[in-house]
């Protein structure tokens, strides 16, 4: 069981999901739905993520994966294989809004181990703005979704809560990190860091806050946002590079999957 653990969260497999939790929690904001986007989102992430990690560990030669990656090569470019095969076939079923999304995003994927990471702060910008993309843009692009104020608000909660939640893995690469590449943990010290991230969760609370006043956002909606925030700031609180690696892997990621069943959850109780 372990080692099943292991090779989901190495692998990329594990994020992945959590970027699903993304894409669920955004369907159920808009009340909107579309599998093929679903399935894009989780196997571009296996590519994006996996790919990356190789060219890294290849330019660098300490990282904390580097041990199990070189035992477990074969598996993970067969992964990749696979999820690229998948991804290429759904990709020409899209619309050519949405395949302009994905080639923007993907492009500042495959360019991010290039180079682009050592922009100052660009890091976590990237991250966010991809990962926004990927778990709302896509779906309001093919499914023909006006991109309104709530849109835009949402999208840029969703940016926030993402920026949010990045700034622990910053926190733990301190000693990762080369010294040109200029995070904010590095720039400011990670408890300022901390301090960021969550006036960013304060401002998505607001956010949710105004547009339960406007009424796009029912009540339901904003009790589950507002307790996940609060979660999230607790584990960014808690957040420090000498956690363990399941600490961030597991407990900080799977925040975007709780982000989904809270959603559900609220659902059902209200």
């Amino acid at each position: 069981m372990k080692s099943i653990i292991q090779f989901c969260i190495n692998s990329n497999i594990w994020v992945a999901f959590c970027v699903l939790g993304l894409v669920f929690s955004t369907e159920i904001l808009l009340e909107t739905a579309n599998f093929k986007i679903s399935q894009f989102v989780f196997f571009s992430t296996i590519v994006a993520y996996n790919f990356q990690r190789t060219i890294r560990m290849k330019k660098e030669h300490e990282h904390s994966s580097k041990a199990w990656l070189d035992k477990n090569r074969r598996a993970i470019y067969i992964l990749m294989f696979l999820a690229a095969l998948i991804n290429l076939y759904l990709f020409f079923g899209f619309k050519s809004s949405t395949q302009l999304a994905i080639l923007f995003a993907g492009t500042l994927s495959v360019f991010y181990p290039f180079g682009i990471r050592k922009i100052p702060f660009a890091k976590i910008f990237i991250i966010s703005f991809v990962w926004a993309v990927s778990a709302m843009l896509l779906l309001v692009l093919e499914n023909n979704i006006p991109i309104s104020q709530n849109i835009i608000w949402k999208f840029t909660s969703l940016f926030l809560f993402v920026f949010a939640i990045t700034i622990p893995f910053d926190i733990r690469d301190i000693g990762y990190d080369s010294q040109d590449i200029i995070t904010i943990p590095l720039f400011f010290g990670a408890q300022k860091a901390k301090n960021i991230a969550i006036f960013s969760l304060f401002i998505c609370g607001i956010i949710a806050f105004f547009q339960y006043v406007e009424m796009s956002l029912i009540m339901p909606h904003l009790l589950a946002l507002i307790f996940l925030y609060i979660l999230a700031s607790i584990f960014i609180q808690k957040s420090d590079k000498s956690n363990g690696k399941m600490f961030f892997y597991f407990w900080v990621e799977s925040l975007s999957l709780v982000s989904y069943f809270l959603l559900v959850i609220s659902e059902l109780i209200f």
